[in-house]
Order: structure tokens, then sequence, then C-alpha cells
């Protein structure tokens, strides 16, 4: 008994399958079915049946020796097959579960890049290369992976607005702009210039994480303060200059801040409670211009894939920010060929 029609649903842009085919072939050949009828037996578009018809036509002949053309499935199954040769591979993560998992495990547990993740495959036993476009692709595709989401762990960069104008807030003398910065800084060819700013938690509560990330290393220093006043940042600057010593002036050569009132008060962040002069230099960047703080601003992205926007960040132990201070320097970097900060700090 032959089949005409299909009750069942199917996929969209699901290919025809042979047995499709030796149905078109009986339709078309022996029951001389339009290809619009046939369209709806099959449940495809009638574009998509003329199509596979044209793919399968060849030339027999007639019992009187003339020539008519009849569509055969085994022809257009053959033309079909070796159309799919030249596709490509099909991608490397639909193949392998256990890598899947792995990569799912890296990115979503242990807050890792899908670049970092890709560069240490071979350590986890994979043999198998990736980049981490192909792994971001997979991300952005929405398939492939179940924890890791676009817009969640994995960032789509932002570009600002590079034509806005650069003005500098009237409590700032022109000599603490951004644009009086030392060149080394600027070229981050020299270790000690550093970028500040403040990491805020659940709306209405006051404990902030004070962030400092060093240009050319990218070193991190995370401390937890009970406010964002202008005087709890600098004693919090007075812990560091008592906990280095004599070394904290080579190590904080200038920080740059954002224009936040908080670090307004650049005479009491720059004042020694060691020594009568100054123990560092205090720049600020432009209004509305979070790139020119942008290693500072990339770090704090890392930090928020253990504390998320909306934790109330009293709750969280000295013990756990330390764990993540440790986890960003000991975090490998593409721009240094996958060496960590710590790595770099051990050649300074």
């Amino acid at each position: 008994m032959r089949l005409l029609n299909y009750n069942k649903k199917t996929k969209k842009y699901k290919h025809i399958t042979l047995a499709e085919r030796t149905m078109i072939e009986t339709w078309y050949n022996c029951d001389k079915k339009s290809k619009k009828e046939i369209s709806v037996l099959l449940h495809k578009s009638e574009r998509t049946i003329r199509r596979e018809i044209n793919r399968g036509l060849v030339k027999v002949l007639n019992y009187d020796l003339t020539d008519k053309y009849e569509y055969s499935a085994r022809i257009a199954q053959r033309k079909y097959e070796y159309g799919m040769t030249s596709k490509g591979p099909e991608l490397k993560l639909d193949q392998d579960y256990k890598l899947v998992k792995h990569i799912e495990k890296e990115i979503y547990e242990n807050k890792k890049s899908p670049e970092v993740v890709a560069i240490q495959l071979s350590e986890y036993g994979f043999n198998i290369r990736l980049s981490g476009r192909t792994i971001r692709n997979a991300i952005y595709s929405g398939i492939i992976f179940n924890k890791v989401k676009k817009g969640k762990i994995i960032y789509k960069k932002e570009y600002k607005n590079k034509n806005k104008e650069k003005r500098v807030s009237k409590l700032i003398p022109a000599e603490k702009s951004i644009e009086y910065r030392p060149k080394e800084a600027n070229m981050r060819s020299v270790y000690g210039h550093w970028e500040g700013d403040l990491v805020v938690g659940k709306q209405g509560t006051k404990t902030v994480l004070f962030t400092l990330t060093e240009r050319k290393t990218r070193q991190e220093i995370i401390m937890k303060l009970s406010n964002k006043e202008t005087k709890t940042i600098a004693r919090a600057i007075d812990k560091l200059e008592r906990k280095y010593k004599g070394k904290f002036y080579s190590m904080f050569k200038s920080i740059t801040f954002d224009n936040g009132v908080e670090f307004m008060g650049y005479k009491g962040i720059e004042k020694s409670c060691l020594r009568k002069k100054e123990r560092t230099n205090i720049y600020y960047a432009h209004p509305y211009c979070s790139g020119e703080r942008g290693t500072n601003e990339n770090n704090n992205r890392l930090i928020r894939r253990f504390i998320p926007k909306g934790i109330d960040i009293a709750k969280i132990k000295q013990s756990k920010i330390k764990e993540i201070e440790d986890w960003i320097n000991n975090y490998p970097r593409q721009i240094f060929g996958y060496k960590s900060s710590n790595m770099l700090l051990l050649n300074i």
C-alpha cells in the first residue's frame, strides 16, 4: 500500500531523504502528480520539489525509441551525496559530548574565557585544536551549551563614541588630567602605573570593592571598603603604603581614576602617611571615556564573573575576595602569550 500523505510534524529545513526521493519518483513518473501536489504530500515548499526533480531528471527511451525525461531517486541521491562532500567537516563541538561538558565547566564554574579554554585543551588531555572564536560562535548559537549563554559571563564588546567632547571637571586642576600623565605610563613601558575604580554592590548598600590594576602587567589589588568616601579610599592606600613601605614609591608611581566624586580629593590620596613627600601622583581620565582606563575596566569584568551585580558585598568574606584576586593574577592572558600577571612579575 502506497503512502500518500504525512501526518507527522517535520523539522524545518530538513534535507530530503532517500525514502522521500523514492516516493517522488513514483508520484512523478507513474502517478503523474504535479510538483505542487508532491510538495503538499511531503510538506515541502514547491520550490524545493522543483529543484529536487531537476536534480534527478534523466533521459530515457520510450518503447517507440523517442526520448523522454523521468525523475531518478538513485541519481538524485548520488548528486546530493556528492554535493555534501564540499560542505566541509561538521563542527568539532557537535561530535564530542565530553569536550562540550569540559568547555562549559571551564567557562561557567572556573570563569575562564573561551580563548583561555581553547589554549588549555591539550593540558586536559584533549587532542583537538579549537579557537576561542569557534567556542564563542557556539555560545552565540544558543544550541550546544546549556549553562553558558550570550550576555552571561561572555560579554559582547561595546564601542563608545570617540568623538564626544573631552571635558575636565572644574574640581580637577589641568595638570591632573590624563593628558599630563607620563609617557611611560601611556606606553606601558615601565611598571608602577595603576588604574583605580570601585566595584559597587547591591543598590542601597555601602560596602564596595576598591580595585587597582597595574597597566603593564595587569596585576590586580582588591580591597573591601566599608564605604566609598574619599577618606576611606585614602586610608586604603595608607594600608598599602605601610604594607610595602619603601617599595611602595616605586610600585605606585601614578594612579589614574575616573571623575567620580569619591576620587576628587587627590591631595589626601597623594599625601604619604610615612614621609613628608608625596607618595604617588594622581591623574584623572576624561568624562565619559572609560576606555582611557580600559585595563581596570576589563579586570573589573573578571571580578563580576564571581560577584555579579546586585550582590551585597558586605556578605562576601575577605578570604573569597583574596581568592578572586589570586585567580585574576594567575589568569593566563592572550596579550602576554597566555602568561599570567604573576609570571610577568617574576621578571620585574
